[in-house]
């Protein structure tokens, strides 16, 4: 039996979406999904407001977040800066977790504050707190993107990831990041489950990528995700590892809102079950 019940990932204007977290619950609620969790990227700040209207909504809420984290492995066809591990905390996460993820926030402004740097170099100064204003939680490139469409640099936010600020163009600055093991580690401490995000991105044969997954401790990978064809979700759902579902809605156009998703239930990991 399958299911479009359940979205375990999204993204509100805590971090890289464009929509509050109750709106974000709205627009699930509004696809039908009844299991929704809301995964900014390295924060919790929105987890409060999205409970109080899924309260509202009759949804099950599931905190979560999406955790930036160093390269696993090389990949001979693919060349990401990061991967990214789901952890969710269906009983709540200790505040032990928090702090962690704290500073995870902390080194995202001094990463920030060099890029900008970078830019003035390039000819552009762009003050930090017109930065700022874009973001309500966890501070990142599409902030700093949007900020330079209000300066007249781009017209779009791809236009500025794709001349100025995306991986190896010129004001691309890295930032330290925990290894995927840390991140499962801490995650374990504090209650939560772990799920690799959207594997097809890391471009590593799905045969080698779960003997790695197991070792490292991570519990499910996100087999269903919006970007990934179905011949793909299939190689994954033969591999023997639980798996989440994510429509990775961040309010744009292209995915405007979470749910319309299908996953299998008897695959879905226990804890996310409708």
């Amino acid at each position: 039996m399958w299911t479009e019940l359940v979205d375990l990932h999204s993204h509100s204007n805590h971090s890289d979406g464009l929509h509050s977290p109750a709106e974000m619950a709205r627009r699930a609620y509004e696809s039908g999904v009844r299991v929704w969790s809301l995964t900014d990227h390295d924060t919790n700040s929105g987890w409060s407001e999205a409970e109080d209207e899924c309260n509202k909504l009759g949804i099950r809420f599931i905190p979560g977040v999406e955790i930036t984290c160093e390269v696993e492995m090389q990949s001979e066809t693919h060349n990401p800066t990061s991967w990214h591990l789901l952890a969710y905390f269906p009983e709540g996460a200790p505040s032990e977790f928090t702090q962690w993820l704290d500073s995870l926030k902390d080194a995202r402004l001094p990463r920030m504050m060099r890029m900008l740097e970078a830019m003035n170099e390039l000819g552009h100064d762009i003050s930090i707190e017109d930065v700022k204003k874009h973001a309500s939680g966890s501070l990142g490139r599409p902030h700093l993107a949007r900020a330079m469409i209000d300066y007249g640099i781009v017209e779009t936010v791809q236009q500025a990831f794709d001349e100025w600020i995306g991986n190896g163009r010129p004001a691309f600055r890295e930032r330290p990041l925990p290894s995927i093991k840390e991140a499962v580690e801490i995650v374990h401490q504090n209650g939560g489950i772990t799920s690799l995000a959207h594997p097809k991105y890391y471009g590593i044969p799905s045969d080698i990528l779960t003997p790695r997954l197991l070792k490292l401790g991570v519990d499910c990978v996100e087999a269903i995700h919006n970007s990934h064809p179905d011949s793909y979700r299939y190689e994954l759902l033969q591999q023997g590892l639980p798996v989440t579902v994510g429509g990775d809605s961040h309010g744009t156009e292209n995915r405007p809102s979470p749910g319309k998703i299908s996953v299998p239930i008897s695959n879905l990991h226990p804890c996310f079950r409708p």
